[in-house]
C-alpha cells in the first residue's frame, strides 16, 4: 500500500512540475513554427531562467534519480541552453542522510544477522550522504577501520518512477529538436543511473582500480572487504582524511596545494590513459586528502559508481585528434571527430568551416590565454559552435569524458586558483599518451 502511494504521489509531483514547463515552451514553439510568430530571444531566455531553477528545486526536494538526471543532462550543452546547464551543474549529492534507525532493519536483512555481530562498532551518524546511499564509519572485530556504503531502501522504486516520467516527457520535449534522437540519450541516461545502483559492479571496479594503484605512492584506492560486502552494501577500508576542498585542510600551513593537485592529475592520467579504467565523477566529495608524517599530501579516491572504460582504440583516436588540433590540420581534425562519433561522415563537409574557425581561434591562443583557459569553458564554446549544425548529438561517452575534465578543472580552481592546470598536466599526459595507451582489453 505504501509503495503504491509512493509511486502515485511522486509521479504526480514530478508530472505537475515538469508539464507546465513543457507547456510554456510548447506554446511559444507552436506560435513560432506554426503561425510564424517572431519570438524574441529574450523571451526564450526568460523561460529558461524561470524553469531551470524550478527543475533544480524539484530534484533537490525529491532526491533519488532526479538529482542524477539533472547532473547528467547538465553536461548536454549540445542540446540544452546555457541557462539550464549552468543551473543544473550546481546539483550536488548533498542530501540529508537517513537516521540509522531507519536503515538498521535494512542492513540487518542484507547481512542476515544483527550487524553488531559483524562489527565491533558502527558510527550511527553518516559521514557522507548522496542520492542513492550513505556511508558510515565502522570497526571490525579484528580492529580494522572500514567504511560501509549502504544503498537506500526503495531507491530502485524511486529511480523506476523517475525514469518512467522521463520516458513519458522525452518524446514531448523531442518536438523542440526534431532533428535529434532524444530516445538514445534517454537510454544512455537510464543505463548510467541503473549502473550506479549496481553495488556489485561498483565493488568490482573498486577492486580493479585498487589493484592498478598498488605500489603508487601517496595515492590510495580503498580495498574492498569482501566478507562484509553484500548486494546492497559495500565495505571498504577506511581512509582518515578530509574532503579535498575542506578549508581546514587547505589552510594548514604544511599543505602544499600544488603537490596535492599533482596527485589528482597523476591519478586521473593513470586511470584514463594508462589503465583504461577511470572514475568519471571527480567532484570534491569523492576525493579525500591528508598530510602524512613527512608533511606531504596524500590522496584517496572513493566512490566507483560511475566508471568508464577507455579502450585502446578510443585512445588512438583521441591521440590523433589532439595532434591534429595542435598542428591545426583541419582535414585530419575533421576526420578524427568523425572517428570519435561526434558527427557522421556525411556531415563532414558542412562541418569543415566551423572546425576551421575553432582551430583558428583556439589553436593560436597565446600562452597567457591558454593559462586562463579551463576545460569547462572550452567544452561549452566548442560545442556551442558545433551545435550550429542541426542534428548533431554528442555521444554520451564523449560528453562524460569531457565532463570529467571539466570537473577536474573546476576542482583545480577550488584547491588553488593560481595553478596552471594545463602546465601541471602536460608532462603527465604526454608521458601517458606516448606510452601506448591502455591495454587492448582493460582489466576486468
Amino acid at each position: 500500500m505504501f509503495r503504491a502511494w509512493l509511486v502515485v504521489s511522486r509521479s504526480l509531483v514530478v508530472f505537475f512540475t515538469i508539464f507546465p514547463m513543457w507547456l510554456g515552451y510548447a506554446i511559444l514553439f507552436v506560435r513560432q513554427r506554426r503561425f510564424g510568430a517572431d519570438i524574441p530571444a529574450a523571451r526564450w531566455k526568460a523561460l529558461h531562467t524561470r524553469f531551470a531553477p524550478r527543475f533544480y528545486r524539484l530534484a533537490v526536494r525529491m532526491r533519488g534519480g532526479l538529482i542524477k538526471v539533472g547532473q547528467i543532462i547538465s553536461t548536454r550543452v549540445d542540446i540544452l541552453p546555457v541557462e539550464w546547464t549552468s543551473t543544473l551543474s550546481g546539483l550536488q549529492d548533498r542530501v540529508d542522510p537517513l537516521p540509522w534507525g531507519e536503515l538498521l532493519p535494512y542492513v540487518t536483512s542484507a547481512y542476515g544477522r544483527d550487524p553488531k555481530s559483524l562489527f565491533l562498532e558502527i558510527d550511527e551518524h553518516a559521514t557522507a550522504a548522496a542520492s542513492f546511499g550513505q556511508v558510515h564509519r565502522a570497526i571490525t572485530h579484528d580492529g580494522e577501520k572500514v567504511a560501509i556504503k549502504i544503498r537506500y531502501p526503495d531507491v530502485e522504486t524511486l529511480l523506476a518512477i523517475d525514469l518512467s516520467v522521463m520516458r513519458f516527457f522525452m518524446p514531448l520535449f523531442g518536438m523542440f529538436v526534431p532533428q535529434m534522437k532524444l530516445g538514445s540519450i534517454q537510454e544512455e541516461i537510464a543505463r548510467a543511473l541503473t549502473t550506479e545502483l549496481d553495488y556489485e559492479a561498483e565493488a568490482k571496479f573498486t577492486e580493479i582500480v585498487h589493484k592498478n594503484f598498488a605500489g603508487v605512492e601517496r595515492i590510495t584506492i580503498p580495498r574492498v572487504v569482501r566478507d562484509l560486502t553484500r548486494t546492497n552494501i559495500i565495505c571498504t577500508t577506511w581512509f582518515e582524511g578530509k574532503k579535498i576542498t575542506d578549508p581546514t585542510l587547505l589552510n594548514d600551513p604544511r599543505m602544499d596545494r600544488r603537490a596535492l593537485l599533482e596527485l589528482v592529475i597523476e591519478a586521473w592520467v593513470k586511470m584514463m590513459y594508462v589503465d583504461g579504467v577511470f572514475q568519471s565523477d571527480p567532484h570534491p566529495g569523492n576525493l579525500l586528502a591528508r598530510i602524512d608524517a613527512e608533511g606531504k599530501p596524500e590522496l584517496c579516491v572513493v566512490d566507483f559508481g560511475q566508471v568508464k572504460i577507455l579502450t585502446k582504440a578510443f585512445h588512438d583516436k583521441l591521440l590523433k585528434s589532439v595532434m591534429a588540433f595542435i598542428t591545426r590540420d583541419v582535414e585530419s581534425f575533421t576526420t578524427s571527430l568523425v572517428d570519435l562519433g561526434l558527427f557522421k561522415e556525411k556531415d563532414a563537409e558542412a562541418m569543415r568551416p566551423t572546425i576551421d574557425k575553432i582551430l583558428e581561434r583556439y589553436a593560436s591562443m597565446s600562452p597567457e590565454e591558454i593559462t586562463k583557459m579551463d576545460f569547462a569553458w572550452l567544452r561549452t564554446e566548442v560545442l556551442g559552435k558545433i551545435v550550429e549544425l542541426r542534428g548533431i548529438v554528442v555521444p554520451q561517452d564523449l560528453v562524460l569524458y569531457g565532463r570529467t575534465f571539466a570537473l577536474l578543472a573546476g576542482l583545480t580552481r577550488q584547491v588553488d586558483p593560481t595553478v596552471d592546470a594545463f602546465a601541471l598536466a602536460r608532462p603527465h599526459v604526454m608521458r601517458a599518451m606516448l606510452s601506448g595507451g591502455p591495454p587492448e582489453a582493460p582489466a576486468s
